[in-house]
């Protein structure tokens, strides 16, 4: 079954096309759907640095989309630096509704190629980081030189306050407790200063420990602009010493994206898990079915990160990726450079 094809890589331009709100509601309507596959988070990274969203749609002979796929090209620094980091990278795509799954096959394997046809132009490797269930395409993905790597996540269902309580551990209930008691406070960030300081404790975390690239901060402050969903801060005496980015998807979920607090800046106080309990108690107070913790690492690699979520009593569950290099050699000079951005930091 053949479909035509059509990609976006300005906002405006989607705006302005008559599939934009088709789109919208197919995003919404999808079971799989999720912020990160939806025109919001498209205008969210439109106007980012590194970021460059491209979104395909899929559409039958009958016009109606069947399918949808939103990535981004992704780069960090500037210069020789960007171009040896160039990446697409999709999370929880792509969309093919709630059809048969011959026709679904169908459309899910033309938008994998479409992207692949993309990305060698604009990227040296690809990765779909799978937000549900997609064993189902995985021969498809397979079938076009995709690597299947298992990772895994946590999902709590937060419809049922009680059950979400209960799953918590004991620590964590004790943490939340003692943290408050201290006078810590969480709020969503009310200024432009809020966010800055949370990026500025964000950007230690990642120089310090993570030892990745992070976006500049201009796509934290747009996401509070947007109000693309709830950017909550963690507060003692006065000063931001935590927080959490959460966007929001519909009724559906709440995803932690990026999460950081001073966690050794006196006894009985832990900003961390006060900035991940903040969203849970807002997404089983106000009616969502899920919170996702946005991954929890290889099962094979220790991860620490796994252990401190593990304890907020999700169903850890293992999605996987799926990855591809399109140009082995910049790759590897890629992977080169990130070794030595993380031994000098």
């Amino acid at each position: 079954m053949k479909m035509t094809i059509k990609a976006f890589t300005d906002f405006r331009a989607l705006q302005s096309d008559k599939l934009y709100f088709p789109f919208r509601a197919f995003v919404e309507q999808d079971p799989n759907g999720s912020y990160f596959q939806s025109g919001d988070f498209f205008q969210l990274c439109a106007q980012a640095a590194e970021f460059q969203p491209v979104l395909f749609v899929a559409q039958g002979g009958n016009g109606q989309i069947a399918g949808t796929l939103l990535g981004l090209v992704q780069v960090s620094g500037s210069g020789l630096k960007a171009w040896f980091s160039r990446r697409l990278t999709a999370w929880g795509g792509p969309l093919t509704g709630g059809g048969a799954l011959e026709g679904r096959r169908a459309c899910a394997r033309q938008l994998l190629e479409a992207a692949r046809q993309y990305a060698r132009e604009h990227a040296i490797y690809m990765e779909f980081r799978n937000l549900h269930d997609i064993s189902e395409f995985r021969d498809i993905f397979e079938g076009a030189g995709f690597d299947y790597i298992p990772y895994l996540n946590f999902l709590l269902r937060t419809e049922d306050k009680t059950e979400v309580s209960r799953l918590m551990s004991r620590s964590r209930k004790r943490q939340i407790r003692s943290s408050l008691e201290a006078g810590a406070e969480v709020a969503e960030a009310g200024s432009e200063e809020e966010v800055m300081a949370f990026y500025r404790l964000l950007r230690q975390l990642y120089a310090e420990k993570v030892k990745k690239p992070l976006a500049g901060p201009d796509l934290f402050l747009r996401f509070w602009r947007l109000g693309a969903g709830k950017f909550f801060v963690v507060k003692y005496k006065g000063e931001v010493v935590g927080g959490n980015v959460c966007p929001v998807f519909g009724n559906r979920t709440v995803y932690e994206w990026y999460r950081c607090g001073r966690d050794q800046l006196r006894k009985g106080l832990h900003p961390s898990v006060l900035a991940t309990w903040a969203p849970i108690k807002f997404a089983a107070e106000n009616g969502y079915r899920y919170f996702d913790f946005m991954g929890a690492g290889r099962p094979d690699e220790a991860y620490g990160v796994r252990e401190f979520k593990a304890r907020f009593g999700g169903e850890e569950v293992c999605y996987g990726r799926y990855s591809l290099v399109l140009d082995k050699a910049l790759y590897s000079i890629g992977k080169l450079g990130l070794k030595i951005y993380q031994m000098t930091r």
